[in-house]
């Protein structure tokens, strides 16, 4: 029964993808190169055995320090002298005793290691096609670290070995398929061996690897020679051709508990997720994560870091870490968000987006600031300028200044922006004053004033709203 459900739901991804967008895809030269990979030879038993050892001893954490030269020469050239029929596990050990540099957990890994590559050796003699049966690529696996299974598929394809390889594919087809991730903690749901089956099983395409580079194609693998899968890390679902029948558009979201990273995916980041969302980007261990869960403010965890609240994380924080940094770095991320300026064209539909853009910049300023936003006839954003800073009046605040930088910049339209540092946003009579002054001037030289916003802490006044412009 299950073997039948597998059946059903890697045939319905395939069946859709090659009608809905099989033939865009194959069109690609990025698919075109991908699908014709070159002859099937027999590969250098030598170049091959480096290329591993390359690719599995930072795995391993085997120092940078140690190479072909220094330290581990006895490995490079004796696991090309064994006999792959009559090799033991002593004779491996022996050869790996006389590297230098090495602990001995990491001995016992490569020596394990050299031994099944032995063991391919013997039953393929290196052929490529014989590489990528199911029984030979359980022994690659067993080369790699267990979390490191598509590493292997990986590098057996750049090995020239064409074998399925595409973990985005294979997140493509869950998404498609079961409408969720899966779990990066179960090690059954993220092993390629599940996605090996499924592209082996399927009809719709002529081999497992056809198969494969489609599903690549269509999830972002060749976003760097101008192919945009729509369903990448960050999936286009309004764009996509199989949103209509996939399971993961189709989900209720609001029937089952969600992990932050699909969250993210799904755009379903709320106020509540803040301090998830916080400890998922900024901790990379568990004790780091357990300090910034016990000292954030879970009702203002982006705002509430008062300088106890710092140094009570920097004690909490484990030995060498840079949380508190990482922290800081990222509210200046916040901050300046708000601070950066709109790109030309943009335009605000309301006065809420206009206190939305400057909160973060004025909200917090000591001193009264008063900036000007230049608008084009059709009422798009051209330039922002600061007029003044300081406590506001008609000297400081002069329509000459104002309305120079408009005709400089050859604005048909404004609007004035200005903070109060009490944090309540009610206009003052001078703030009245001014503004009647600039609408007037405006009017004269055809330069409309559209608004006068002033922020405060958490709110705003809006003349125009008001009805008072």
């Amino acid at each position: 029964m299950q073997h039948e459900t597998i059946m059903t739901e890697q045939s319905h991804f395939f069946q859709t993808l090659e009608k809905k967008q099989g033939a865009s895809l194959r069109q690609a030269s990025w698919t075109v190169a991908q699908l014709n990979p070159g002859p099937v030879n027999l590969l250098s038993r030598k170049k091959l055995a480096e290329n591993m050892l390359e690719r599995i001893l930072p795995l391993f954490e085997v120092s940078e320090d140690l190479n072909r030269i220094a330290g581990l020469k006895p490995l490079y050239e004796g696991i090309n002298l064994l006999d792959p029929y009559y090799c033991r596990r002593d004779e491996a050990q022996r050869m790996l005793e006389k590297c230098l540099g090495l602990r001995d957990q990491q001995r016992i890994q490569l020596a394990g290691a050299v031994m099944h590559f032995m063991d391919i050796v013997k039953q393929t003699d290196l052929n490529t096609l014989q590489l990528k049966t199911a029984e030979i690529l359980t022994l690659w696996w067993k080369i790699f670290p267990q979390n490191k299974a598509w590493n292997a598929l990986k590098w057996l394809w750049n090995e020239g070995v064409s074998v399925p390889h595409s973990q985005s594919g294979f997140r493509a087809w869950r998404r498609f398929s079961r409408g969720s991730l899966a779990d990066p903690e179960n090690i059954l749901e993220t092993h390629p061996k599940e996605w090996l089956a499924i592209c082996e099983e399927q009809n719709d395409f002529a081999t497992a690897f056809e198969a494969d580079r489609m599903a690549a194609a269509f999830s972002g693998d060749g976003r760097h020679a101008g192919l945009e899968g729509v369903c990448g890390e960050m999936p286009d679902c309004e764009n996509c051709e199989l949103s209509s029948e996939c399971l993961w558009c189709a989900a209720d979201t609001n029937s089952v508990k969600i992990k932050i990273t699909e969250k993210i995916q799904r755009n379903l980041i709320s106020a509540v997720d803040i301090p998830e969302l916080m400890r998922w980007l900024l901790t990379s261990n568990p004790e780091e994560d357990k300090a910034l869960e016990h000292t954030l403010n879970p009702e203002m965890p982006l705002k509430d870091w008062s300088r106890k609240r710092l140094r009570r994380l920097e004690i909490k924080q484990p030995l060498g870490s840079e949380l508190v940094l990482r922290l800081e770095a990222l509210r200046e991320l916040c901050r300046n968000y708000g601070i950066e300026k709109l790109n030309p064209q943009d335009q605000y539909s309301s006065s809420r987006d206009i206190f939305k853009h400057f909160h973060q910049q004025l909200s917090r300023q000591k001193q009264e600031q008063f900036i000007i936003v230049l608008l084009d006839n059709k009422h798009r954003y051209l330039a922002e300028e600061d007029v003044s800073k300081g406590i506001l009046n008609k000297s400081l605040v002069h329509p000459r200044e104002v309305f120079a930088l408009a005709i400089e910049h050859r604005a048909a339209a404004m609007i004035c922006i200005h903070n109060h540092p009490s944090g309540d946003p009610e206009p003052s009579k001078e703030d009245l004053r001014i503004t009647e002054r600039l609408v007037e001037v405006g009017k004269l030289v055809g330069i409309p004033v559209l608004d006068h916003v002033i922020v405060g802490h958490d709110s705003y006044t809006s003349f125009a709203d008001k009805g008072i412009l």
